[in-house]
């Protein structure tokens, strides 16, 4: 796939803050904290290709910013997954638009097709329900400017408010990988979106690592600082407890990718 120009993020993610109001303006940054307490990011400052827990406003402005820029700048195909009718009812006009400006759009959602998607000219519809798409929102663009915006909607309990677990990205590898595994699940090949389960699986395992990693940090300062006031402290005895320590975190830190891996590997019942 030939890409023209290095894709950008700041337009879409200041016409993201645009639709937002001021005191929902946040994301939580997914699988990290800061001693403890949950990250939080403005939406001007998200990053490409990083696990974040959205809101539905919030999913709901990104996914209507990245398919205006789509069909404003790609031309390409572009791919769209909503998770309730109802919704997908609401776009309707503005689908039957942008399919004058693009090569296709696919259309993903749950239940027969409305006729105006069916009457309309280089409009595609596949019905998702109970499949394993149905829990997704994608806007998905393929061509000159790849785009991917994907989120999962998650809810913990059915008194809990659902948010979403998701990423956005112009990796154009990443972009083809998705299209080609969303193409096979609507043709009822594979029981999972298995490229998203391995970059969560990635993300997830990258942060522990790093949280492990600065936790033990800080440990060691705190001792060397404790040897340099009172070097008598630092016995034989003692300095070798503390080599064997290291030993033991850095095996344990070997396991948590072995770990994520074997569960990568894992037949899916």
């Amino acid at each position: 796939m030939a890409i023209t120009a290095k894709p950008s993020w700041r337009d879409v993610l200041a016409d993201v803050q645009q639709r937002l109001p001021v005191g929902q303006q946040f994301a939580q940054e997914a699988f990290t904290s800061d001693h403890r307490h949950l990250v939080m990011v403005k939406v001007n400052q998200l990053r490409p290709d990083t696990f974040y827990w959205f809101d539905e406003m919030t999913v709901c402005a990104l996914f209507e910013a990245v398919m205006d820029d789509a069909v404003h700048r790609n031309g390409g195909r572009l791919t769209l997954s909503y998770t309730a009718s109802d919704e997908l009812k609401a776009h309707v006009h503005r689908l039957q638009h942008a399919a004058s400006k693009l090569e296709q759009i696919r259309v993903l959602s749950v239940g027969r097709p409305l006729n105006q998607i069916r009457n309309t000219p280089r409009l595609d519809y596949f019905d998702i329900a109970g499949t394993p798409l149905a829990p997704y929102r994608i806007v998905l663009a393929e061509g000159r400017i790849p785009r991917l915006f994907i989120v999962r909607e998650e809810r913990p309990t059915a008194a809990a408010a659902p948010r979403s677990l998701g990423f956005f990205s112009s990796d154009g590898d990443m972009v083809d990988e998705m299209a080609e595994e969303i193409e096979a699940l609507t043709r009822g090949i594979g029981r999972r979106l298995a490229t998203f389960e391995r970059l969560q699986q990635l993300h997830q395992t990258t942060q522990q690592i790093s949280r492990e990693l600065e936790s033990y940090a800080r440990r060691m300062e705190l001792a060397v600082q404790r040897a340099r006031r009172r070097p008598d402290l630092l016995t034989p005895a003692r300095f070798e407890r503390i080599v064997a320590q290291s030993i033991s975190k850095l095996e344990a830190l070997k396991e948590i990718p072995q770990r994520a891996l074997r569960a990568m590997n894992k037949p899916q019942r």
